[in-house]
């Protein structure tokens, strides 16, 4: 045994070390007390550390400038008060160097190609390409929008109906019978607000029919508009053409690559093939879970973006038997089951901190059954083919071991996500209770930026005392997806505070780009001092749900109603108190779906609340299924309102997106308290 009592500093290096050496230091000596040459051996001497009594905090250092991972390190609760962080700058990549590039010509497109070997030794295949730290793109048919199919399989329109395959039109099918490689082509498409990506399995060059490896999640019925099927090929040799694309020639063993701007060259570019999803998972049992262990300081990259769906009846998965085994071509919504690079389980009290966290094939963290008192600060995350962070225990009634909560998640910068997977969500909390999501600037992602809670309608949800502060939430949608928020919350959730978030510029496909969205059976929510603006819906849109309250927010520049609840239902959903609520020549409130002819006025609540209307125009107070009410029908008539004035908030630059109000605003008169916005999003970097 060697003896490690006086040990506080492990050090690795896998370029020059041995799992020989002692790890003491940093160079060898004659003691051997050199590097170790891998993490796991560092870890394996932890455990014996502890398993004699040893049990003084020990950090490991990582002395190289990238460390390659193959397949991932594995911290499990043998190891524990433990930190990890790079003796000055470590990459932990999970991808294989690509160099010798040289200039070529593929499909008559100038470009830079390099032979890589294992493709030709030992049939290496990768779907991600990574070039100067972001995903090079896919090549696509067509080169501009998309195509639609003649017929589809299951053409119901019925949400839960699932396709296998599609008529191709004779005007497309000319085209792809010519593609050499259609075997390795994927489908993708979007609808509703899932996006779906599958393998081909077969196809028709005379009946134009294309068999998808994978089942639709949900209905591609022509019937309807969020549904219908527009698709794309990817991955297609002949339309190599555009910038920063790049296609593996398997016959070749050459991957070729377009460069993206004139400041590229083969000499200069980093190039990497991932061949791992993962690169770390920390992981304890239910008894005995992981304990104070940090990582700190490292850059991680490259690993695989591969992900096939299947039903998982624990998230309420209601599809008919015959599916049960089935592969289907995107989860239910938010990638939600999608694995992550950076994986805890039955973890506590540990952290992810100060890393970067990039080029990534699907989720970059996520927290899974018995995760509690994790921190997850000062981290940038960003082209990231699914979501940022994920957290998920299992729900209500389930066993305490496996549930997950407490956890901070504070000041990361979390941007281009979704690169692969456009549903993906910048942090995706869903059976999880006591969290802190703070000061995170979250932006450039086609759906939500921050998602709590995974239960339907009203029943029970351990999800509740979530509290959602001082983010800065913007970019998003981008118009590609449907139904999103910038917040977006459902089921009960007593407890949960949403609270001074700066959320702007969303943009939905067909519907629901919203600011604030409390979906179905959310209730008991405290929402209060945001700011929303720049929506291409709502700026606050509730689905249904039960005694939400809504204060002391901004909601202004929507391009519908600024406030809206969908469903009629006898209880109040939401209490409206001493907000501002600005309009552009549209209603300011909004109860029942647009193509019913009556609302309900039981569901909404309103109190002192300052209203104007940007247009000139006395405003409309709020529409109830066909009929629109003033103020004074909403105060006397209704009696859903009381104390609301009708006044100029008077911001000091409402075009320049600057709602601070004047000395002498009458939003002072109705109680409205100001809004900080210096202390929203990322602090003291």
């Amino acid at each position: 045994m060697i003896n490690t009592y006086n040990l506080t500093t492990l050090y690795v290096s896998q370029k020059y070390g041995s799992d020989h050496e002692t790890g003491f230091s940093k160079k060898s000596d004659e003691k051997r007390n050199g590097p170790l040459k891998t993490i796991e051996k560092a870890l394996d001497y932890v455990k014996e550390m502890r398993f004699f009594g040893a049990l003084q905090p020990v950090t490991i250092k990582i002395l190289d400038e990238e460390y390659f991972v193959e397949k991932p390190i594995i911290i499990d609760n043998g190891v524990y008060n433990v930190t990890i962080e790079p003796y000055t700058k470590t990459l932990i990549s999970g991808g294989i160097r690509i160099s010798g590039f040289k200039n070529d010509v593929f499909n008559n497109t100038p470009c830079f190609s390099a032979y890589i070997p294992q493709v030709k030794e030992n049939g290496l295949w990768f779907t991600d390409f990574y070039v100067d730290s972001a995903h090079a793109a896919f090549t696509q048919f067509p080169k501009d929008g998309l195509l639609t199919p003649l017929s589809v399989d299951n053409n119901d329109k019925n949400l839960h109906t699932h396709s296998k395959w599609f008529i191709a039109k004779k005007e497309d099918l000319e085209q792809i019978k010519h593609f050499k490689n259609f075997g390795d082509c994927f489908i993708s498409y979007n609808h509703y607000w899932v996006d779906e990506h599958t393998p081909i399995e077969s196809y028709d060059t005379k009946t134009g029919k294309i068999v998808c490896k994978y089942l639709s999640r949900f209905s591609v019925s022509s019937d309807y508009a969020a549904s219908a099927m527009a698709y794309k090929i990817e991955n297609v040799a002949e339309m190599f053409q555009n910038p920063n694309e790049w296609y593996l020639d398997r016959e070749t063993a050459k991957v070729y690559y377009i460069p993206k701007n004139k400041e590229q060259t083969p000499e200069n570019i980093t190039a990497y093939a991932p061949i791992t999803d993962k690169l770390l998972i920390i992981c304890g049992t239910a008894d005995i879970p992981c304990e104070n262990i940090t990582i700190r300081g490292f850059e991680f990259a490259y690993t695989t973006g591969d992900y096939m769906s299947k039903l998982d009846k624990r998230e309420g998965d209601s599809e008919r038997v015959e599916y049960e085994d089935a592969a289907f071509a995107s989860d239910g919504q938010s990638l939600a089951n999608g694995h992550a690079s950076i994986e805890f389980e039955f973890a506590r009290h540990c952290a992810i901190e100060k890393c970067t966290l990039h080029s990534l094939g699907v989720h970059a963290i996520r927290l899974k059954n018995g995760c509690n008192y994790i921190r997850i600060t000062d981290n940038n995350i960003y082209d990231i083919g699914g979501g940022g962070v994920s957290i998920s225990g299992e729900g209500f009634d389930s066993d305490p071991s496996l549930h997950t909560g407490n956890n901070f998640i504070d000041s990361n910068l979390i941007k281009s996500i979704g690169r692969r997977y456009l549903s993906s969500c910048g942090i995706l909390l869903r059976h999880s209770f006591s969290n802190t999501v703070s000061h995170n600037d979250i932006s450039d992602l086609y759906y939500t930026g921050i998602s709590v809670g995974w239960v339907w309608g009203y029943k029970n949800s351990i999800s509740n005392n979530n509290i959602i502060e001082y983010n800065h939430i913007h970019n998003l949608g981008q118009g590609v997806l449907s139904d999103m928020g910038g917040i977006y919350l459902l089921g009960k959730q007593q407890g949960t505070i949403v609270r001074a978030n700066l959320i702007h510029d969303v943009k939905s496909k067909h519907y629901g780009g919203w600011g604030i969205y409390t979906d179905e059976g959310s209730s008991y929510i405290t929402i209060e001092n945001n700011i929303c603006y720049n929506l291409s819906c709502n700026c606050y849109h509730q689905h249904y749900g039960c005694m939400n309250t809504a204060r002391n927010n901004i909601f202004v520049m929507s391009k519908d109603e600024p406030v809206k609840l969908s469903r009629n239902e006898m209880h109040t959903g939401m209490i409206f108190e001493q907000n501002i609520i600005v309009s552009n020549n549209t209603p300011l409130f909004r109860t029942g779906y647009e193509d019913e002819d009556s609302g309900s006025i039981h569901t909404l609540s309103t109190h002192s609340n300052l209203i104007y209307d940007i247009s000139g125009k006395t405003p409309v107070f709020i529409t109830i299924g066909k009929e629109k009410y003033s103020l004074e029908d909403a105060q006397k008539i209704l009696g859903i309102d009381d104390n609301s004035v009708i006044a100029d908030p008077k911001f000091a630059g409402f075009e320049n997106f600057n709602f601070t109000l004047s000395d002498d605003s009458p939003a002072y008169d109705i109680g409205f308290k100001p809004i900080d916005v210096k202390n929203i999003g990322i602090l003291n970097r």
